[in-house]
């Protein structure tokens, strides 16, 4: 069982219906000390065999990325088909604060478990749905994937050289945008039911989480200055310079923005190669004077940071409060030293045996810390916890159950 905390949400119970769509919503509000239930259909949610496995094994508890999304959680199994399944539901939502679900539009009100229904049965509940194109409009029943809400949400459009392809996010970018969107829209709306004795129905489409989660790709630039951003390699449209530098020994990378960082970049480059023609005052000021000299200037970078090591150009440009990091591949990120110090990673026990590392706390909140109090659970393994424990069934109802594929 999942250990209690002192967790920001501790004492609220989060009922979750989610795919790999929404799963991280689940896991932000779980680490936040939020009793997570997690529903999965019988003989488990497919999503634990997405590579790639621990083990290199195709068993139910292997896939890294469901060992990171469901950590904190508890887990039973149940079908909404059935009316039996659906009653089950109901009796859990009567004691719930959140439901997360991530079906297609409609699914749950054609089941006769949709928002109206929960909100009949506990007036303050929060139904939080998590869906390609949201609930209504003309592509609300299309079908997606991580992949198509990046290239409709513009992500694809500013990523890769401008004269290729485009080149998709790592991992589940779309997703997990679209999960941080919906618990903090959840959390808003769970403080109005407190407030009011009134939840509500929280909507969030992945296509405009993409749209909107970042002034690079999304509609930001177009309103504030005009600018369609478009794909420039590993630069920045709206920066200049911007991008990833080769070094001795590996790639940097950089942003530069205010005039300042620019004057202190012109004044390291000249220092160390003598080139006059980058303190020309055409280049001085914001980025957008740069624009049209992008190609020269990234030449003039390279020479400098062609003479230095990662280490060397990294330590240094930041004692110049110049915007350089090293690029890092995932291995470099394991061994980081400033990770390491601020004891970031966080080992938990498998229960087949052995410790994994995680990715730790997001934020860091004083009076109510961000833990992980568990890792992901087994198929149905708080099955006899919550229904016997907590809805009073027998171990006959249960057995019942079982052998009509309700749990």
């Amino acid at each position: 069982m999942t250990a209690a905390g002192t967790g920001a949400l501790c004492g609220r119970r989060i009922l979750e219906l989610a795919d790999p769509s929404g799963a991280y919503c689940g896991k932000l509000l779980a680490d936040m000390g939020a009793d997570v239930i997690k529903i999965e259909r019988v003989g488990g949610d497919p999503a634990r065999r997405i590579p790639p496995l621990w083990r290199n094994e195709a068993s139910e508890d292997t896939s890294f990325a469901f060992l990171y999304t469901n950590t904190s959680k508890r887990g039973i199994t149940l079908n909404l088909e059935p009316p039996a399944g659906r009653d089950l539901f109901l009796q859990l939502v009567r004691k719930a604060d959140v439901v997360i679900e991530t079906f297609e539009p409609g699914y749950l009100n054609a089941l006769g478990v949709g928002y109206e229904a929960l909100a009949r049965l506990n007036s303050r509940i929060v139904l939080t749905s998590i869906t390609a194109f949201g609930q209504t409009g003309p592509q609300c029943h299309y079908r997606s994937s991580d992949l198509v809400a990046s290239a409709l949400g513009g992500a694809l459009y500013v990523i890769g050289e401008e004269n290729d392809p485009p080149v998709t996010l790592a991992g589940s970018q779309a997703h997990v945008s679209a999960s941080t969107f919906a618990a903090s829209s959840s959390l808003v709306a769970l403080l109005h039911a407190s407030r009011t004795g009134r939840g509500q129905h929280v909507d969030v489409s992945i296509q405009e989480a993409v749209t909107a989660v970042t002034h690079i790709c999304g509609v930001g630039k177009w309103l504030d200055d005009g600018i369609i951003p478009k794909r420039r390699g590993t630069s920045l449209f709206a920066s200049v310079p911007s991008g990833a530098y080769p070094c001795k020994d590996g790639l940097v990378y950089l942003m530069v923005n205010r005039p300042l960082h620019w004057k202190a970049l012109a004044d390291w480059i000249h220092e160390e190669t003598g080139n006059e023609e980058v303190l020309d005052p055409m280049f001085e000021g914001p980025s957008s004077r740069r624009q049209e000299h992008r190609e020269l200037i990234d030449l003039f970078i390279c020479e400098l940071t062609q003479r230095f090591t990662v280490s060397e150009v990294y330590h240094e440009g930041q004692r110049r409060h110049i915007a350089f990091t090293p690029v890092n591949s995932a291995a470099a990120v394991a061994r980081d030293p400033q990770l390491e110090a601020r004891a970031y990673f966080v080992s938990l026990a498998h229960p087949e045996g052995g410790h994994l590392r995680y990715p730790g706390a997001p934020y860091r909140h004083s009076r109510t810390p961000w833990s992980l109090r568990g890792s992901a659970p087994g198929v149905g393994e708080h099955n006899e916890e919550v229904y016997r424990g907590e809805l009073g069934l027998s171990a006959e109802q249960l057995g019942a159950l079982r052998d009509h594929g309700v749990i």
